[in-house]
């Protein structure tokens, strides 16, 4: 079965197997027919990707005319595709020996025809993906001198050059370009970009201006000349060219933005102002833009305008009016609103953001913690649930959902969320203690008392000065009357470390208590009263038991009748008040 060759394959075959410039070799006919043949056969393996045997072709067409430039080409090529794809010994992604190979018969191929530009062209590629760029430039310049109008040789030069790091021979490189094309966008902006890298900035902006006068003062070109002024805080040279531009086009969005910025930094927030309202005014600018400007106020209200807020929810609510789906709006109104520290409005405009659309993480994050600094637990349960439907594995969202469902005493629920976040968050061990100290309580809650020691022991393997483990520990143990002098030593321990908080040196008299010690816990209970800050029922009913065990009956119907007034008492304060007696 024939297969199909196109004509310009013909071409290049008759090319590459007649292209000799070195010392002939006289082929009888019938080598030259063989040699074709595997030339053929060579190409046809090439074509299809198959490089192995198109380099068996190839090196066979070689044998019979070692002289033909075009069959050391064709080797090459291949040893260059077989590098590609090697998986043996490589440098820089290539096969050591298969590259040597390449370039080896690359060099042959422009020794046996040195005029043919795009064998030398093809050597210079090798030779830059090779890392020997000194080389490759040598090339490139030879055949700049060789066709000095050529583009493409120019540009593949400043390339290289710049690969190189030899920064200014690429200026060099490009000034040649502009001699053939004249100034343009493209050149110039690759000469700025190297300028700058050079830190050359007025060599930079030198360009710049040749480009606009050279266009005819294009405004879009001014206010590129007036963004690289900015960022380097030549904010009266910015100012002049933007206020150029605007003369052309006096509601140029981009130019009256960049003026505004340049107000700010200035200092003259109302001018600012002004030119920000002004171009979100402009019918014709979108959405996408009319946010930026919003951000834009948002830094103004972050460095302490706080008229900035007013003009943000103003001009925000008119972007919404026009845009109900705008999230981008949404989103502003929510960040100005929590920077006002005004969480409630910050929290439902996040939730309007997620109701658009419910796969931003940031957002979702936004809305929990609002909802926690709120003190709404029922709202950070729900919206901490949802959150982990769109992101199972934000281990985060677990913990939050953990948290709001143990304060809601939805222990079972609330463990299992905590497990979970404890398995995704094994790289934030500050978080994993947390997480630990909560399991520890919540399985305290469900009597699960072997997991519940288990997650306050692992909390204080890590930390043991977690006053928070302290002091619930050792309070659960004492009331259990369990390892009570274990007990004793994590709350000695929480009191020396913390002489003035009245909830720990409850915590220790009442361990001192469940050890019959009442003449220790009288004395903790009464430093702990004369803290006068964070005093409770619990604490004051706490010595009225102690009282009452050191025989001072009617002093501790005192404390108990001051526990009821306080709140935060046990249920069975009512009885001891009834009573006059201890009820354990």
């Amino acid at each position: 079965m024939h297969r199909f060759i196109s004509f310009s394959f013909l071409l290049f075959l008759n090319f590459c197997v007649s292209a000799q410039k070195k010392k002939q070799i006289v082929l009888t006919p019938e080598q030259t027919a063989q040699a074709e043949a595997l030339f053929a056969e060579g190409m046809k393996f090439s074509i299809t990707d198959n490089y192995p045997d198109a380099l068996k072709q190839f090196e066979q067409a070689l044998v019979i005319n070692p002289q033909n430039a075009g069959t050391r080409y064709m080797i090459s090529k291949m040893y260059d595709k077989l590098a590609e794809n090697s998986v043996g010994v490589s440098i820089g992604g290539y096969d050591k020996e298969s590259i040597r190979k390449a370039i080896d018969n690359a060099e042959k191929a422009t020794e046996i025809d040195g005029q043919n530009k795009y064998y030398r062209i093809y050597l210079a590629e090798l030779y830059a993906k090779n890392n020997d760029k000194k080389k490759a430039i040598d090339i490139y310049e030879h055949l700049l001198k060789e066709s000095p109008n050529d583009i493409n040789i120019a540009f593949e030069l400043a390339n290289l050059h710049i690969s190189n790091k030899d920064y200014e021979a690429a200026i060099k490189a490009y000034n040649k370009i502009e001699e053939i094309t004249g100034i343009t966008e493209e050149i110039t902006q690759q000469k700025q970009l190297i300028y700058l890298r050079l830190n050359k900035l007025d060599e930079a902006l030198k360009e710049g201006e040749k480009l606009i006068e050279e266009e005819a003062g294009d405004p879009d070109l001014m206010i590129q000349q007036a963004q690289m002024l900015l960022s380097n805080d030549k904010l009266d040279e910015a100012q002049k060219w933007l206020e150029k531009a605007l003369q052309l086009n006096q509601d140029n969005p981009e130019a009256l933005i960049m003026l505004a910025e340049v107000y700010r930094k200035k200092g003259d927030i109302k001018a600012c102002d002004e030119q920000l309202k002004k171009a979100f005014k402009n019918p014709n600018l979108s959405a996408d833009v009319k946010v930026k400007i919003l951000s834009s106020y948002l830094i103004m209200q972050q460095n302490g305008n706080t008229d900035a807020s007013d003009s943000i929810i103003e001009m925000a609510n008119e972007l919404i009016k026009a845009n109900p789906k705008e999230t981008g709006a949404f989103i502003v109104l929510a960040d100005t609103y929590a920077r006002k520290g005004q969480k409630l409005p910050a929290r439902d405009y996040y939730l309007k953001v997620i109701q658009q659309n419910p796969s931003m993480m940031e957002v979702w994050g936004a809305v929990l913690q609002l909802d926690n600094e709120l003190g709404q637990t029922d709202s950070l349960a729900k919206h901490s649930e949802k959150a982990i439907e769109y992101f199972p594995n934000q281990g985060i969202f677990w913990y939050q959902n953990g948290f709001a469902n143990y304060v809601l005493k939805n222990q079972e629920k609330g463990i299992s969320s905590l497990e979970e976040a404890k398995n995704l968050l094994v790289d934030n061990p500050e978080l994993i203690k947390n997480i630990n100290a909560l399991l520890g309580d919540a399985y305290n809650n469900l009597k699960d008392y072997e997991k519940s020691n288990a997650a306050y022991e692992a909390v204080l393997s890590q930390d043991p000065d977690y006053d928070h483990v302290l002091n619930n520990y050792s309070y659960f143990l004492s009331l259990r009357k369990t390892d009570l002098e274990k007990a004793i030593k994590m709350s000695s321990k929480l009191v020396e470390r913390n002489p003035a908080d009245a909830t720990y040196l409850d915590t220790h008299a009442w361990v001192l208590y469940m050890n019959s010690n009442y003449k220790e816990a009288r004395v903790f209970l009464e430093q702990a009263i004369k803290t006068e800050k964070g005093i409770s029922g619990t604490i004051i009913e706490h010595y009225g038991d102690v009282l009452y065990q050191l025989n001072e009956k009617s002093l501790a119907l005192e404390q108990w009748k001051k526990a009821k007034l306080l709140g935060e008492a046990s249920d069975k304060i009512e009885q001891k008040i009834a009573t006059g007696k201890l009820v354990e």
